[in-house]
């Protein structure tokens, strides 16, 4: 019996640790076919991290490896405690959720972009010290209906969400580039938290692959 407790007890911790909590509770209640899952509320976030291909260029493997786990740790720590989920890793990239069915959800993803960001600066001055160079990202954010469950192939699913909100955030986060912001967020976003101290308008601009402009906002730092 003790066995079979300390298999469940560590197989659940390799799909908290691989897939996040909530996904890790809903495939092993079952969710594992492919097309299984549901349509939820959340507030999407896709974050970047800037000029990763010259880091990786210039720098050896195991000293990029170690910078991006400094990165992520920094940005993904405040998403976690603040009630999000990180559905994964994409290179330098992060995509994670805060599901709108919990109270203050698009207050509590501020909160952890802010600290975030906090962290960040923390860690480009040890950087800097550590002759390490400046990390930089761009963080797109927009909330609605998404579609999350199981996608993939026959033999390899993946447990992630989909739909224009995840492709709009994307977006957000490729006009980050191109500014001087570093996080920017929807209309429909900060019309939705509410807090209109927190952003300065941007503009209305066209989205590829959206029928109308939509409503662009920065945080204030």
């Amino acid at each position: 019996v003790t066995e079979v407790r300390s298999k469940n007890i560590v197989l659940r911790t390799l799909m908290e640790t691989y897939v996040g909590p909530i996904a890790a509770q809903r495939i092993l209640a079952g969710e594992t076919r492919r097309g299984m899952g549901s349509s939820i509320e959340a507030a999407t976030m896709i974050s970047d991290l800037r000029h990763f291909t010259d880091l990786t260029a210039e720098r050896p493997r195991d000293e990029v490896i170690a910078v991006l786990n400094a990165y992520f740790e920094a940005i993904a720590d405040p998403i976690e405690r603040h009630g999000g989920e990180i559905l994964k890793f994409m290179g330098d990239g992060m995509l994670a959720i805060f599901p709108l069915d919990q109270p203050d959800a698009c207050a509590k993803l501020i909160t952890a972009v802010r600290e975030g960001q906090e962290r960040l600066a923390a860690l480009n001055a040890e950087n800097i010290t550590s002759g390490l160079p400046e990390l930089h990202q761009g963080v797109g954010v927009h909330l609605g209906e998404v579609s999350y469950g199981n996608i993939g192939s026959r033999n390899r699913l993946d447990f992630t969400v989909i739909g224009p909100v995840v492709n709009i955030a994307a977006r957000l986060q490729d006009m980050t580039r191109e500014s001087d912001c570093s996080v920017l967020v929807s209309e429909d976003f900060a019309r939705r938290a509410d807090s209109p101290d927190d952003f300065r308008a941007v503009g209305t601009f066209p989205v590829r692959g959206i029928p109308e402009p939509i409503g662009v906002l920065a945080l204030i730092p």
